[in-house]
């Protein structure tokens, strides 16, 4: 039987566009050479990042080479046809899911894999860039299923970055990634992904993460492009003992919207998670938290907490949040905190009275907002990235808010 298609009607997916996919208007994308385009792009991140473990570039959601110098130490990176166990990697996590996951299932072309063995400790993050389309000239409606599953053995510690870009131009581009973490007892890992697709893309992602007895899961999502940006991150910590920080950060202008959906999954005794997600919408463009955390019986002395913050730039954007709590056990710590509102008046009162503009003392406020989220990332090396791709995105806020004041 056919798995339906999601629906605004759905909690999962209410205050989405999501009922105005249409399906039949993609196709998928052929795998190819990135071109020009997506190799400048793939070098630029490489030379930003400086000395990394690995990487790979995608394309169509297929690998090219993969470069790294993990062999000596039993790291196994590649794609399907390059690592033994590629079934029992990928699936692990992440089971079941929506028509959505389904399609990732029937289209991928090939699956990046990362296998870090027990005990080994990769000293420089692993960079997986998957370029969602070619110099700009692929078919107008394109569809691209990345995929990516990354394992850590007993004590293992690696961090891994995953960016999804591609045209510059209005190309249509539908990307529907899928990854998976698995981190077995006393592991690390550290996980950041970011998405800076052009501004006529959908991407609809999904992330699951699970951690075994005393493992670490830390990671990091940052939404800045797409014309429909959905990111649903589940973690579970399954071992007793097990923490997890979940990070996530979006910006919206224009007539974007960023939609993002967490899942703190506490299922044994004695385990932590924070989460904070925080980001800013100007213009007309909008934004959606759901976030939940769950608490299973015999999960004891579980400590939860999840903070949601926004600020709404112009009269215009729109950010909606809401947080929830399912707990099935006593002797529990849980929290929840949620803000949607403009920029602080005291702030920017604070600002101005040493002799600051209002506009510049706006910038300051709203940079000083990313910075402090951006800083919390668990792979520091992405942190001017991050800030640039940030900057660029306010300049376009600025100029589009003075336009309109002009008009």
């Amino acid at each position: 039987m056919a798995t339906p298609l999601p629906s605004e009607s759905e909690e999962v997916w209410r205050y989405t566009p999501i009922n105005e996919l249409k399906l039949d208007g993609y196709v998928p994308l052929t795998p190819q050479a990135p071109g020009r385009a997506g190799l400048k792009f793939f070098e630029s991140v490489v030379d930003t990042l400086g000395p990394l473990s690995g990487r790979v570039l995608t394309c169509g959601g297929r690998p090219g080479a993969f470069i790294g110098d993990g062999a000596d130490s039993g790291v196994r990176f590649g794609g399907v046809d390059e690592v033994a166990d590629a079934e029992a990697m990928t699936g692990s996590v992440l089971h079941g899911g929506d028509a959505l996951v389904r399609l990732n299932d029937a289209f991928l072309p090939d699956v990046v894999l990362i296998d870090v063995p027990p005990g080994v400790t990769v000293a420089d993050p692993i960079l997986v860039v998957h370029w969602c389309g070619g110099d700009g000239g692929s078919d107008p409606s394109s569809a691209v299923f990345p995929r990516t599953a990354v394992r850590l053995g007993e004590g293992a510690s690696a961090g891994v970055v995953e960016i999804f870009a591609g045209p510059g131009d209005a190309t249509p581009t539908l990307v529907v990634p899928v990854t998976e973490l698995a981190a077995a007892p006393g592991a690390s890992l550290s996980y950041v992904s970011v998405q800076i697709l052009n501004d006529a893309a959908w991407s609809i992602g999904r992330l699951a993460a699970r951690g075994g007895e005393g493992a670490t899961l830390r990671t990091f999502t940052a939404g800045l492009g797409g014309a429909y940006d959905r990111v649903r991150t589940d973690v579970s910590v399954d071992g007793r003992g097990a923490q997890s920080e979940i990070l996530s950060t979006y910006l919206g202008i224009g007539t974007q919207v960023h939609d993002i959906r967490t899942l703190q999954d506490h299922v044994a005794a004695r385990t932590s998670s924070e989460l904070l997600c925080q980001g800013a919408v100007a213009g007309n463009s909008r934004s959606v938290y759901s976030g939940l955390i769950r608490v299973h019986r015999g999960a004891v002395r579980t400590d939860a907490r999840q903070t949601n913050h926004n600020l709404v730039l112009d009269e215009g954007a729109h950010a909606d949040s809401v947080p929830n709590l399912d707990i099935l056990e006593n002797d529990v710590k849980c929290s929840h905190a949620s803000t949607v509102g403009p920029i602080d008046e005291d702030q920017r009162y604070y600002i101005e009275s040493r002799g600051i503009s209002p506009d510049v003392a706006e910038d300051l406020i709203v940079r000083g907002f990313f910075n402090a989220i951006i800083d919390r990332g668990p792979i520091p090396a992405l942190a001017p990235l991050l800030r640039s791709e940030v900057e660029s995105r306010l300049h376009v806020a600025s100029d589009n808010r003075r336009e309109a004041h002009r008009a």
